[in-house]
Order: structure tokens, then C-alpha cells, then sequence
């Protein structure tokens, strides 16, 4: 169950990364802080369950470098959803400085020989004790090193989820209500977790310093399961409830409004839920419908959200967010959906008799002839060629 919920966080983990780094900067962050407690994790359990000295070997030392970057990842998540932003500022690299120091007292164990290593798996899988006497650092001993690690992640954890705590907006009239709320419980339910997590390991590395490894997990390892899984129920539901990825979005209505909402775009927007009515990103929907019917960017092949994003003067992440919540689909879908409405009208015109299915498809903006008739066989059911014969 351990290596399980360890895998399956590490699969999550680079799924948000994969997903999100381009629409959702601020996101990556988050899948990096997931990504390195599973890495913790697992060296966990080829440490105190596992069996096998190359795996071992693999994870023992070469990652401890990284576990003092996810408190600093952390809060550079938590301080991006509440300035709706990614960018680090210069100073913020000082944040890594704890990590880099440990870098450099582990470079003489990842020089060495692989072989040697997996001897030093082999001691700890035959005595559990002997972790505190195989050394990676030359700078630190291990119980300083897991000292630092429970520290820093608990400083970073705190502050981070007072800062969420103590958040106002300012301009709460521009943040969508529900949204709001469901980010803002999400996190409180990440944090209880995450802290519960981490008074687990400050009692293991308390008693780790105290005792013998073996007495330690022995006695706590219950603990730290209980706490794992919850974390991991917390990580899956990132998937399942993924609008939490938005965060708080913030939008800043622009000085000139050049909403028209015309028959046409009407037919592009879905009906609103009563609990969106107030949404302040349902001006943005309306000039993204209004640029969408009136400018077409969609028939150039190459169009995309960040293209969209630049149009609308407004972040990516906005777009995003206003085209799964307000529009209730993808960049992708809805961009497809325009392509095949903008063909029909095409094979329904009187020059249809002059233009080749090909043709069509390339003025509507598919890059290919299997695109085109791919995209057309699963939006309406038929092929180009079929739907030109009835019409």
C-alpha cells in the first residue's frame, strides 16, 4: 500500500506538471512540491520495506538536495495563487540556498562508484541501524540532514497557509465567487493534511535521533501511513476537482468595453449555472465570443491559446480558466467546433461548387485532409463528403 500511494503521487505529480505548463505556470510549482514527497516516499520505502539494493541504491542520498526545495515550492505556489502570477523575483533564488549547500556536501557520494553503493544498500537492508552510519554529506550528518528537511517544510508550511489564512482580496468583486470557495477549502483541507504529515515526521526524526532506526519505524510507521494516505487523497483529488488548479483569478476589467454580443457568438456560448451569474470573467467570455465570430483567428492552422491570450491582453491562465468554466470546453474543442461550423457554411454556400473538400477543410483552418475529415466524422457524425450529399 506504502509503494501504492508513493507510485500513484508520483504519477499525479507529473501529471500536473505535463498538463499545466503552459496553461497554468503557477501549477507547476505544486506538481514539483508533489513530486518531491513522493521521491521522499519511495526512498522511504527502499529504505525501510524494499528488498532491493538498485533500487535502493538509486534513490538513498541522491535526492536530499531537492527535499529542502519543497517548502521554498511550496510557498511559491500559495504566494502565485494569491498575486495571480508565476514570475520569481530575483531574491526568491536565495530560497534554494539551503539546497545548494547540500548539493555540494553530496557531490563526493555521487561521484562514487555505483557498485559501492549498492553495497551501502546492502548493509541497510541487512541492519536498518546502519542508516546512521552511512553518510552522504560530507557537510552535514544524516540526523542534521533530516533535522533541516522537517524544519524547513514545517517554517515554509506554516507561513504558507497563514498567508492563505490572513488573504483578503482586495478586489473580490474580480475573483469568481465559486471558484473562490472551492480553491480556499481545498487548501485548508492541503494544509490540515500537510501539517498532520509533518508532526508524523518530526516525531520519526525526533525518535529517529533518540533511538534506533529499527525502534523508530517500528513504532511510527503506522503514523506516517496514515498521514500518507491522506495526503495522497488530497493529491488524487486534484483530478478529480480539477478547477482548483486556477486558483484565485483575478480579473481586471479593461478601460474600453467592446462587448457585442451578436446572434452569431450566442450560439458559441452555453447557457450560464445560476451560481456563475455573477462571474466577473463573463465580460472576458463575451469579447473572447466577439473576437472569435468577428476577427476568425481560428481559421489560421496555427492559432493558439497563448494567441488568444495575447489578443484578449490578459494572462493564460484566464483563458483557460474562462473556456473549461464559462464555455464548458477545451482550447482544442472549442477551436474544432468553430472550424467545422465556419466548413459547413462553406459547403453550404454557392461557391461550394467550385471548391474541392480539401479546399474547404484548408480555409477552415484544419492543417491536413485526415484532420479535417477525422475532426468532421466526430462533430457530426458523417463524413465532409456524406454532409455535402444531403445538404
Amino acid at each position: 500500500m506504502f509503494l501504492f500511494n508513493a507510485l500513484l503521487s508520483l504519477f499525479i505529480s507529473l501529471i500536473l506538471i505535463f498538463f499545466n505548463w503552459k496553461e497554468n505556470k503557477n501549477t507547476i510549482y505544486l506538481g514539483l512540491f508533489l513530486f518531491i514527497i513522493s521521491l521522499y516516499s519511495l526512498t522511504h520505502y527502499f529504505s525501510v520495506f524494499g528488498n532491493s539494493p538498485i533500487m535502493l541504491a538509486l534513490f538513498y542520498g541522491h535526492f536530499s538536495p531537492f527535499m529542502l526545495l519543497a517548502g521554498p515550492l511550496l510557498y511559491f505556489y500559495i504566494r502565485g495563487i494569491i498575486r495571480d502570477t508565476y514570475i520569481l523575483s530575483p531574491k526568491d533564488y536565495l530560497h534554494f540556498i539551503p539546497a545548494i549547500i547540500v548539493f555540494i556536501g553530496n557531490i563526493p557520494y555521487y561521484f562514487t562508484p555505483f557498485d559501492v553503493k549498492i553495497e551501502y544498500a546492502k548493509m541497510i537492508l541487512a541492519d536498518l541501524d546502519q542508516l546512521k552510519h552511512v553518510g552522504v554529506n560530507f557537510i552535514f550528518p544524516i540526523s542534521v540532514n533530516y533535522i533541516m528537511r522537517v524544519t524547513s517544510l514545517m517554517i515554509y508550511t506554516l507561513f504558507s497557509y497563514y498567508k492563505i489564512w490572513k488573504y483578503k482580496p482586495k478586489v473580490k468583486k474580480s475573483i469568481p465567487t465559486q471558484q473562490y470557495l472551492l480553491t480556499y477549502r481545498w487548501l485548508n483541507m492541503f494544509f490540515i493534511a500537510l501539517i498532520i504529515l509533518l508532526i508524523a515526521f518530526a516525531l520519526i526524526t525526533a525518535d529517529f535521533i533518540q533511538k534506533s532506526p529499527k525502534e523508530t519505524y517500528g513504532a511510527l510507521s503506522l503514523v506516517h501511513n496514515l498521514g500518507g494516505i491522506m495526503f495522497l487523497l488530497l493529491s488524487a483529488s486534484l483530478l478529480v476537482f480539477p478547477q482548483i488548479l486556477y486558483g484565485f483569478p483575478v480579473y481586471h476589467t479593461p478601460s474600453e468595453k467592446t462587448v457585442r454580443k451578436t446572434e452569431a457568438n450566442k450560439q458559441v456560448l452555453p447557457e450560464i449555472d445560476e451560481d456563475e451569474e455573477d462571474n466577473p470573467f463573463l465580460e472576458l467570455r463575451d469579447q473572447i465570443s466577439d473576437y472569435l465570430e468577428t476577427e476568425k483567428p481560428y481559421l489560421n492552422p496555427e492559432f493558439s491559446i497563448g494567441d488568444l491570450a495575447t489578443a484578449m491582453k490578459v494572462p493564460q491562465h484566464h483563458i483557460s480558466y474562462c473556456l473549461r468554466v464559462l464555455y464548458k470546453q477545451s482550447f482544442p474543442k472549442l477551436k474544432t467546433s468553430l472550424r467545422i461550423e465556419y466548413a459547413k457554411q462553406l459547403m453550404q454556400s454557392e461557391d461550394a461548387i467550385h471548391l474541392s473538400l480539401e479546399g474547404i477543410g484548408q480555409m477552415a483552418g484544419f492543417s491536413s485532409r485526415s484532420s479535417f475529415y477525422s475532426a468532421f466524422q466526430s462533430e457530426m457524425g458523417c463524413s465532409p463528403g456524406e454532409y455535402m450529399e444531403r445538404k
